[in-house]
This record gives C-alpha cells, structure tokens and sequence, in this order.
C-alpha cells in the first residue's frame, strides 16, 4: 500500500549517497527509513536542547 506522507527531493553529493546507501544496506533500511530515523533523531536531540536551556534560566 502507497504511503500518503509528502516526497521531499534533495540534492546530495554523489560520493556522499554511495556511502549512505552502503550504510543503509548494512542496517537493513531503506534509505527512506534511515532519513526518516536520522530526523527524528535530530529533531528529539534538538527538543531536548531546547528544554535544557529553558530549564537552565
């Protein structure tokens, strides 16, 4: 079944990809799924950080 969330196109260096989808592969991920753990991880790391500083005021 097609997912319905939005496609996002992004311009990554070739080398760059190559080496992501090397990674991707030894984690048994599909590049989709990697990117999406990757920002959820950042934004969750960034939220964090943010709440660290309003608690530190």
């Amino acid at each position: 079944m097609a997912r319905q969330d939005p496609q996002v196109n992004v311009r990554i260096p070739e080398k760059t990809l190559e080496r992501f989808k090397e990674e991707t592969q030894k984690d048994r991920r599909t590049i989709t799924a990697q990117l999406n753990m990757i920002i959820e991880e950042w934004l969750e790391k960034r939220e964090n950080q943010n709440e660290a500083k309003v608690c530190n005021q």
